[in-house]
């Protein structure tokens, strides 16, 4: 079994402080954080990021964990969403958009992650779906099956945001695709799912 190296067992730190609040992160973006961390340090220092990395300890880590859950404090990490007030509301064909994002964006975050972190990687998604699901199926029965718009709770919504512009950023900047997606749909794909986060961000900051 290969070693592990410093950035990977860093980034398992990094998750697992962010997965106790109920919120995750995908591991390239969590290493692209702590690697910018290590060139931050190496140059305030003056040394190099060899010697930076050893001043970066798990506590170091969780801190900058933390740090990302109150910049997102926005999507109530740790609070159960189904019981969120529901304040925003959808058209009911950006409902489909959304879940249709949603999805692709598990797809390809999955293709990128290690074996062992899938379980968790479908478990983050099939959550939000679930949800968004959950209150599209609860409105329709509530308002004789063709709601015009859906009320949902901005803090999932943004969370939903998130995951896709994590994807988003995956694909424009040379993530493996998932299976059947072939290289020439990189740019269509980035450029899509980065329009459906910008869109759902954009309702979901409207007062």
């Amino acid at each position: 079994m290969p070693r592990r190296t410093w950035l990977e067992s860093k980034i398992d730190v990094f998750l697992e402080e962010l997965a106790a609040s109920s919120m995750h992160l995908d591991r390239h973006r969590a290493g692209e954080l702590i690697t910018g961390q290590v060139r931050a340090v190496a140059t305030l220092m003056r040394v190099t990021e060899a010697t930076a990395r050893t001043y970066l300890g798990d506590e170091i880590i969780k801190d900058m964990a933390r740090r990302m859950l109150f910049e997102v404090a926005g999507e109530r990490p740790g609070a159960d969403l189904m019981e969120a007030p529901r304040t925003v509301p959808l058209p009911l064909v950006l409902v489909g958009i959304t879940v249709a994002a949603l999805a692709e964006a598990m797809q390809l975050r999955a293709a990128n992650e290690p074996p062992d972190h899938l379980g968790d990687v479908i478990t983050t998604y099939a959550q939000t779906l679930s949800g968004l699901g959950q209150i599209t199926a609860g409105a329709a029965s509530q308002q004789g099956g063709n709601p015009a718009q859906i009320l949902f709770p901005p803090a999932l919504l943004g969370r939903a945001a998130r995951y896709i512009s994590g994807a988003a950023d995956l694909a424009a900047n040379g993530g493996k695709l998932p299976d059947g997606i072939p290289e020439t749909a990189r740019n269509q794909l980035a450029a899509t799912l980065r329009r459906d986060a910008d869109g759902l961000i954009a309702i979901t900051t409207t007062d």
